[in-house]
């Protein structure tokens, strides 16, 4: 028994000996296995930290041409200002500066045509805008040669203020004698009257109020007012919106016109034309103010002017020699250089037909305004001979955008008639806008020579005087002929500028004796006679204000004047962003349509 005891005892030992030493094996095991794990871990905590570092460099890169392409975007925007990009502002485009980064390629390139479309949302529904798609290419590099390259495409939308036929803000009314064929979109925000013997309109007619087969100053409804369907088919009028209800007139526009003539009743609305909330349309042709905010400034053309023109005059009426207009010497100088900084040259004083007087010429009382009943004080630009020096080799003698306004060097009011006249300018030295606060005249075929330029004439009123005109033989009240008949007036030229509006309609309460404003077909005035003669006219008529200097009703005061035959159009070369007048007043925006990466 003892011996057995024993015997058991050694065996337990032995087997504790045992669980000790295994004990032992396994935590070394353990511990082993865990310096592996630890190792291992430690490894890959390294293998993904350069893991992620090269990632981090990756993406920074990635961000950068990103962020070139965003530095671009916002480089072509504030090119959009004026609502064009030139082939300059692209090539002139630098690529941001990131630390670490290097730009292999940092370029804008057109890609295709420009087109027009429809704006289908926001504030200028229903106008179209111009637009030029631009390919953003963008690579970038850093340190450790990290490459990325990216693509965006960005569309640069303008809507422009040229982009329809005529564009009146105020009713709009149309009461032609002679005949006349209008083609282009015709657009009021008020009311709209029709009445003629001899009228056809060949294109879209909208307004958001109401379309009136009637005068606006009597109950007189003519016959002869003609609109084409989709077929070209000239259908007479013969409703309107007093007429008829307003599914009515919306059935008869569809049957007889397939809709394009459209009132509130058919769902137009109301056109907002690109102009900064809260400007008064007057300040499109009103002198420079320190009032003006950027938005303003970005499109009046005062402010926009290449050449800002200031014509003092007194109580005589002008107050400096054509000769000494150009003066450049110390104190303000006449005409003072606007948006293009100080190295635009001017002509030199003189009265040779290259020097400023030559070019400009200032005759106080030089004719006798017939709707006015005034004298005019006339400064009168020979193009001809503004062509010719511009086109000389001596200097920057660009002159894009011309602004000229008048004021008392006593600081009064001026009480006499000033006005600028174009004389000669059947062909110009290039596009151009002229503009002014007071009346413009416009003294003979104007852009009707070839080559074709962009142009604009922007004023308080715009008249046509004939090339047969002669100043000696309107001193005084005087009915003379525009011409031979059978002769044509070419223009080619958007306009800009105020219109004599009708006091009130006279089915209205309250609206006693109506005086008649002229209507659409003397927006732009006349002072001869112009039967049997044609006035040939192609641009964007659009008026946004009542004129605040030629502003009687003497619209044909005493039979003065007999209206031509009006064949207007819109000129379609407006379609193209390219061929907008110079500082033409625009919304312009940049957005992105497309991101490609490249790999």
């Amino acid at each position: 028994m003892g011996q057995g005891n024993g015997n058991r005892s050694v065996l337990r030992a032995a087997r504790l000996r045992a669980r000790h030493g295994f004990a032992l094996e396994a935590t070394l095991m353990i511990m082993v296995l865990f310096g592996v794990l630890i190792l291992a871990a430690v490894g890959g905590i390294g293998w993904a930290m350069r893991t992620t570092s090269t990632d981090i460099q990756g993406t920074r890169v990635n961000y950068a041409t990103e962020g070139g392409a965003e530095s671009v975007m916002a480089s072509l925007e504030a090119g959009m200002a004026d609502g064009f990009l030139d082939d300059a502002e692209l090539a002139a485009l630098a690529p941001p500066s990131m630390p670490g980064i290097t730009f292999e390629t940092f370029a804008a390139a057109r890609e295709g045509s420009p087109f027009s479309q429809p704006v289908t949302e926001g504030p200028y529904a229903g106008l179209f805008s111009l637009n030029q798609r631009i390919n953003i290419t963008v690579q970038a590099r850093d340190g450790i040669n990290n490459r990325s390259r990216s693509i965006v495409t960005v569309n640069a939308q303008a809507i422009p203020v040229f982009q329809m036929g005529v564009f009146y803000q105020d009713d709009l009314e149309i009461h032609p004698g002679a005949a006349m064929v209008f083609e282009g979109w015709i657009h009021t925000n008020a009311n709209l009257y029709l009445s003629a013997n001899n009228s056809t309109y060949r294109s879209i007619i909208t307004t958001p109020d109401s379309v009136f087969w009637q005068r606006k100053d009597s109950n007189q409804r003519l016959n002869g007012v003609f609109i084409n369907n989709n077929a070209a088919v000239a259908t007479a009028l013969n409703f309107d919106s007093r007429s008829t209800t307003a599914a009515q007139f919306v059935a008869n526009s569809e049957t007889m016109y397939n809709s394009r003539l459209k009132s509130g009743a058919s769902g137009a609305t109301e056109l907002r034309l690109p102009l900064p909330t809260g400007m008064a349309p007057t300040e499109l042709v009103a002198p420079r103010s320190m009032a003006d905010n950027a938005q303003v400034q970005e499109v009046k053309f005062a402010w926009r002017a290449d050449w800002h023109i200031t014509v003092p005059m007194n109580a005589a009426g002008f107050a400096i020699a054509a000769s000494n207009l150009c003066e450049t010497g110390a104190g303000n100088p006449t005409i003072r250089d606007g948006s293009n900084g100080a190295g635009t040259s001017v002509p030199p004083v003189g009265t040779g037909s290259g020097d400023c007087g030559g070019i400009f010429q200032l005759t106080n009382a030089a004719f006798h305004e017939g709707r006015e009943n005034t004298m005019v004080d006339v400064v009168n630009i020979r193009m001809d001979r503004l062509r010719t020096w511009i086109n000389g080799s001596v200097g920057d003698r660009r002159t894009r955008i011309m602004y000229i306004t008048f004021v008392r060097t006593d600081g009064l009011p001026i009480t006499r008639y000033p006005a600028v006249r174009l004389q000669n300018g059947s062909q110009l030295q290039g596009p151009i806008t002229i503009a002014t606060d007071r009346p413009l005249y416009v003294w003979g075929n104007f852009n009707s020579t070839a080559p074709w330029f962009p142009a604009s004439l922007a004023s308080d009123a715009l008249t046509f005087l004939s090339a047969c005109w002669v100043d000696a033989n309107q001193l005084v009240f005087i009915r003379r002929d525009a011409c031979a008949s059978g002769t044509t007036m070419n223009v080619y030229a958007a306009v800009a500028a105020g219109h004599s509006a009708t006091t009130c309609d006279w089915q209205r309460a309250g609206c006693a004796a109506p005086n008649y404003g002229g209507g659409l077909e003397n927006f732009p005035r006349f002072l001869e006679n112009w039967s049997g003669r044609t006035l040939l006219y192609r641009g964007s008529l659009v008026s946004l204000f009542t004129s605040q200097y030629a502003r009687l009703q003497n619209w044909n005061w005493r039979a003065y004047y007999s209206a031509p035959n009006r064949d207007w159009r819109f000129d379609t070369r407006f379609n193209d962003p390219a061929n907008m007048p110079p500082g033409t007043p625009m919304v312009g925006s940049v957005f992105q349509v497309a991101y490609r990466p490249v790999y």
